[in-house]
């Protein structure tokens, strides 16, 4: 019997159709010492072939039978994480102030309190993926996310409607100099339009930038408080 990905684990079948690569969330990117060595010995237990650093600020563990999933989760005292429905999507957030010498606001905090806050997202219909950076560096990308957030020293500027891969859109600038409540309180609102928004007939399963260049921002706008 052909094996599969294993959605309800977050484990991903590798080329070789025999093993699968298991995520390990680190929040805003980061581990403390104590993590990575158990990450380590975890991974030399059950002979990962390698790890690797994934685009979603995770840790994949390259390798990993079928068999030993389970107990790798057991082993990292985690729960298991299923990451491949299509709303499940990443924050992707860059060191802010907390480390970087440009950063002018706390990327990492807040980036916890949004994941806190509506992660897993809702149900969605198309993919939503979020940048958060604390500089105009954009080192997080924000500019190619469906949402994404930059950090300024007066505040938060919130864009929408980004996205890569085969048909690239830049996010449009709605709202500055935000502090992080009303930052956060946006982003649910966001969220919220963009669930109705991809369930509805003329614009089912499309992006947010699609949907936008089709609706416009004002509606947006006017749901987030901005107009």
């Amino acid at each position: 019997m052909a094996r599969e990905d294993l959605p309800a684990k977050g484990a991903i079948l590798q080329r070789d159709e025999e093993t699968y690569a298991i995520p390990i969330d680190l929040p805003g990117g980061v581990m403390d010492l104590p993590s990575a060595r158990r990450i380590a010995e975890v991974a030399q237990k059950y002979q990962a072939r390698t790890l690797k650093i994934t685009g979603d600020a995770r840790l994949a563990l390259i390798g990993i039978r079928e068999q030993d999933i389970g107990n790798v989760y057991t082993d990292l005292d985690l729960p298991i994480q299923p990451g491949m429905a299509l709303c499940q999507q990443y924050i992707k957030v860059c060191p802010g102030n907390a480390f970087c010498i440009r950063g002018q606001q706390d990327t990492l905090a807040f980036a916890r309190r949004l994941k806190e806050a509506f992660y897993p997202f809702p149900k969605i219909a198309a993919k939503i993926k979020i940048g958060i950076s604390g500089c105009f560096n954009s080192c997080a990308e924000p500019a190619i996310k469906d949402l994404g957030l930059i950090g300024l020293t007066k505040g938060w500027v919130l864009m929408v409607g980004g996205a890569g891969g085969k048909e690239p859109l830049i996010a449009r600038t709605i709202a500055r100099d935000l502090d992080a409540d009303q930052a956060l309180a946006a982003t649910g609102k966001i969220l919220h339009y963009y669930r109705g928004m991809a369930a509805r007939h003329q614009t089912r399963n499309f992006r947010l930038g699609t949907i936008l260049a089709k609706e416009g921002t004002e509606r947006l706008r006017r749901i987030c408080g901005f107009a």
